[in-house]
């Protein structure tokens, strides 16, 4: 709870506050990085990230993206979300932005998708349906950055999230039949490639 104090803060202020270190190494790694998921990018909804350092190892941020507008009209074929992603991340090296680490993260995210195949056979209901509603999930990942240059980075980064999400299920037809409610617990794969651009 504390680090999520600490990036509020940090952010009304304009800048990260640094935990104290008696080496004064600290003052010499970045502070702030912007990120965007190049997978999530490809699946036309853009999204932007911010992550603030807490210490030599932690960092917090936030994630959102979206997609707003419909693939095919005439078929009713949509995939159209809000979604907002609160992270935690410890690298297990001794320094934020560089090499491996760990992130935690809680999601929401707003959705009205139907007609649409997703890959593996994964959600097979909005293939024959619209659904349309709310999603809350919790997940982690592993991931690995690697320096491009001094203010550039690379990530990728795989894991899952459990979640619980509760919609309205209609026909896919533009103004198809309502079936009414439903809810359900799922699996949310996470993978992603990120370009990062760091804040000094």
């Amino acid at each position: 709870m504390k680090y999520l104090y600490i990036l509020l803060f940090s952010l009304l202020c304009g800048k990260p506050l640094l935990a104290q270190q008696s080496d004064g190494m600290e003052r010499n790694l970045p502070r702030v990085a912007l990120r965007t998921n190049l997978l999530y990018d490809a699946t036309l909804s853009p999204n932007l990230g911010v992550d603030v350092r807490v210490d030599s190892t932690w960092t917090v941020g936030l994630l959102a993206g979206m997609n707003a507008w419909d693939i095919d009209k005439e078929k009713n074929k949509k995939w159209r979300h809000m979604l907002f992603s609160f992270r935690a991340r410890k690298y297990v090296n001794d320094s934020v932005f560089h090499k491996g680490y760990f992130e935690a993260d809680a999601i929401y995210s707003h959705f009205n998708v139907g007609n649409v195949k997703f890959p593996l056979g994964l959600y097979k209901t909005v293939r024959e349906r619209r659904l349309q509603g709310d999603l809350l999930a919790l997940g982690g990942k592993y991931g690995y950055s690697w320096i491009l240059s001094r203010d550039w980075r690379i990530e990728a980064e795989a894991g899952v999230a459990i979640g619980y999400a509760w919609f309205k299920e209609y026909d896919c037809p533009h103004c198809g039949t309502y079936y009414g409610k439903d809810d359900r617990i799922f699996l949310l794969p996470q993978l992603g490639v990120n370009i990062v651009y760091i804040i000094n």
